[in-house]
C-alpha cells in the first residue's frame, strides 16, 4: 500500500511560488522544489505528474485568484467607480500578494505552458480568457453605452494598462506600491475614460 504524499498540492503550489517569484519559471526545478520543502522529489511527483504540469497550474491558480477579485470589484453598479476600483484592485494585490504579482505581472503565460497543457487545464484557461474578455465587454458597454474597438481598448487601457504601469517598477525593486499611488491612478483612470468619452 503507498504512503500518503507527505505534502499537499497547495504547499507545493506554495513553494513553487516563491522560487519562480525569486529566480522565473526556469528556476523552479523539481529538485530545487522538493530542496524548497525539505522532501524527495517523489512528493512532488505524487501530486503533480510532470513539471509542466505544476508551473502551469501554478499559472492557473494564481491568475484565477487575481481575476476572481478584479472581475468582482467590476461587479460595481456605478460603472465608472467599478472600473476605478478594479485598477486601485491591482494594486492591492500586489501589495497583498507580492509573489503572485511577480508572477502574474512579470512573467507571460508562455513561459509556464512548457511542451503544453492537459486538457483540463486547457479547458480552464479557456474559459478565464472567455470570462475575462467578457468582464471587459461587459464594463465597456456600462462606461461608454456601445462596444467598439476602441472603446473596448479604451477600457482596458483605463482598468488595466494604468495600474500594471503604475505597480511595476515597484514590484521590480520587490516593494510595495506606496499609498500615495492610489489617488494617483484613479486620476489617471478618470481622465482616460473622460478622454475616451470626447473622441
Amino acid at each position: 500500500m503507498p504512503r500518503p504524499a507527505k505534502f499537499t498540492s497547495r504547499e507545493i503550489l506554495d513553494a513553487a511560488a516563491r522560487i519562480v517569484a525569486v529566480g522565473g519559471p526556469p528556476a523552479a526545478t523539481m529538485g530545487a522544489i522538493a530542496h524548497a520543502l525539505k522532501a524527495p522529489s517523489g512528493s512532488i511527483y505524487h501530486r503533480f505528474a510532470s513539471r509542466d504540469e505544476l508551473l502551469g497550474r501554478l499559472w492557473l491558480d494564481k491568475i484565477a485568484a487575481f481575476q476572481t477579485g478584479a472581475l468582482a470589484a467590476l461587479a460595481h453598479e456605478a460603472p465608472q467607480e467599478a472600473a476605478i476600483g478594479a485598477a486601485h484592485f491591482v494594486l492591492n494585490w500586489v501589495r497583498l500578494d507580492p509573489e503572485a504579482a511577480r508572477i502574474v505581472i512579470t512573467h507571460r503565460r508562455a513561459e509556464f505552458e512548457g511542451a503544453g497543457w492537459p486538457q483540463d487545464m486547457a479547458a480552464e484557461a479557456r474559459r478565464l480568457g472567455t470570462a475575462l474578455e467578457e468582464g471587459l465587454d461587459a464594463i465597456t458597454y456600462r462606461l461608454f453605452g456601445a462596444i467598439t474597438p476602441d472603446l473596448r481598448q479604451a477600457a482596458r487601457f483605463s482598468i488595466v494598462d494604468i495600474p500594471y504601469a503604475a505597480v511595476r517598477p515597484h514590484i521590480a525593486r520587490g516593494e510595495p506600491p506606496p499609498l500615495s499611488l492610489d489617488p494617483l491612478v484613479r486620476a489617471a483612470v478618470i481622465a482616460s475614460l473622460d478622454a475616451a468619452r470626447r473622441r
